[in-house]
This record gives structure tokens, sequence and C-alpha cells, in this order.
């Protein structure tokens, strides 16, 4: 994970480009972190099966406005880009 590359656009133009190893050096270390901090906090409940965890972007964040379409584009994974549409 800490190679997988996305690339984000705005309205087909390049914004921005990130890797896996932008959060916390691998998304697997920053799950894992989140883990361990709420093992040792018992007003949290643990990890569940089946719930959703977003572990960080791989990009810096980008405002954005209405009428803009934004994409992004994976290599290293077999993943499906997503595209936006802001209305």
């Amino acid at each position: 994970l800490p190679a997988v590359r996305v690339v984000l656009k705005r309205s087909g133009k390049k914004v921005d480009e990130g890797v896996g190893a932008n959060v916390l050096d691998s998304p697997l270390f920053a799950l894992a972190h989140l883990v361990e901090l709420l093992a040792i906090q018992p007003d949290f409940d643990q990890l569940h099966a089946g719930e959703i965890v977003s572990t960080g972007t791989l990009t810096d964040a980008h405002p954005v406005k209405p009428g803009e379409t934004w994409s992004t584009a994976f290599e290293g994974l077999p993943l499906a880009g997503l595209t936006v549409k802001f209305r």
C-alpha cells in the first residue's frame, strides 16, 4: 500500500498526486495506530467487523466549487477511479 499512487484531477487537469506512504508511511500503519489508541481508551468502542475506516488521504485537500468535476485514477491496485461533479 505505501507505493499505491493516486492522481487527482479537476475538470480534466491534474491538480495533485500522492502515494500511500503519505499516510503515516502506509494506510495500514494508520489503521494499526487507531486500533492501538482505541485499546488504551476505555471510553471508546473497539473496531468491529464490517466498520468502514478512513485512514487519511494520499493527497492534500483542495477547495471545490459548484460546477467542477473531480476525478481520481489509481496505480498499483486494481481500483476503479472515482468521478464527482459538484453542483
